[in-house]
């Protein structure tokens, strides 16, 4: 078996690093002007916000939750629910991760509208 040199992983490494940052940098560039938040409670749709129109911070009260709605950004201002990871997950200002309250049923997500209405899968 052939023995990988120093160099060798040294390479594969910042090759990995590079690709890395790369991905990073297109997820982290989703325009603003295109994103959307939408609130779900209890896997329902409740609301759908454009955040490229909102020029001051505002608050949306839930029945369990508050969510606090920025310029480009939303988060969870505050939970009745005990271990409070919704509200210190922070701000999200993309569609990487959602912010979810487990216990309240509430989740947040951030859509990038593609322009897309419908994609179909059948034979022609």
């Amino acid at each position: 078996m052939r023995k990988i040199s120093n160099r060798a992983l040294i390479i594969i490494f910042l090759g990995l690093l590079a690709v890395s940052a790369v991905w990073i940098l297109i997820a982290a560039n989703i325009e603003q002007d295109e994103l959307t938040a939408e609130i779900y409670v209890d896997g329902r749709l409740m609301y759908t916000l454009d955040l490229s129109k909102v020029t001051e911070e505002y608050t949306i009260e839930l029945p369990h939750n508050t969510v606090l709605v920025g310029e480009g950004e939303i988060s969870m201002l505050s939970a009745d629910c005990p271990d409070q990871l919704c509200v210190r997950q922070g701000v999200i200002r993309n569609g990487i991760q959602p912010i979810i309250c487990l216990p309240n049923r509430v989740e947040i997500r951030i859509v990038k509208d593609s322009g897309i209405d419908a994609v179909t899968g059948g034979r022609s």
